[in-house]
């Protein structure tokens, strides 16, 4: 069984680090919360580019949980390709205004990596959504990698989401 690296409260912690992006969406606030919690719009923009998401789950209640599975791209050689996913717990949804949730990074080899606590804001502005995520770091933080990437990572999926709520 893989060992969990992590058990901090996400509700009651106070973060070590936060951070903060924002970004304007082209469609309403229903349908940008609509992306961030259906299955299957979710495998088409969550992942970094070259990553895909080939299973989504959500069960979407306060309370219930979601799994987002990663695809390596082809270009990863086998050998250093891992089994991951992130997923977490629901415990906020005020459709289509908020959506707060944990985030669990785990490696089915080596168990969670780090976990996250998720705020997004959906907010009707010039015919389209202000989008804010807050992502929340406790102690003990992730991997410098991990956190390093995951601006530019947030950056990539946005983008998609966009080019997904465009067409």
């Amino acid at each position: 069984m893989p060992k969990t690296h992590t058990a901090v409260d996400l509700r009651s912690a106070i973060p070590t680090k936060q951070l903060v992006l924002e970004r304007t969406i082209k469609a309403s606030p229903e349908r940008v919360f609509d992306a961030f919690t259906d299955p299957d719009q979710l495998k088409k923009w969550w992942w970094p580019n070259g990553f895909t998401c080939p299973t989504a789950e959500v069960d979407l209640r306060v309370g219930g949980t979601y799994r987002l599975a990663m695809e390596w791209p082809g270009s990863i050689p086998a050998q250093e390709q891992f089994s991951h996913h992130m997923g977490g717990e629901y415990y906020e949804i005020e459709r289509p205004h908020r959506l707060v949730m944990s985030g669990r990074a785990v490696n089915d080899e080596q168990g969670e990596l780090f976990a996250t606590l998720i705020e997004v804001t959906f907010e009707a502005r010039d015919g389209g959504t202000a989008l804010t995520i807050r992502q929340s770091y406790f102690e003990p933080m992730p991997p410098a990698e991990a956190m390093g990437g995951a601006e530019q990572g947030w950056s990539e999926q946005l983008d998609k989401l966009e080019r997904l709520l465009a067409g």
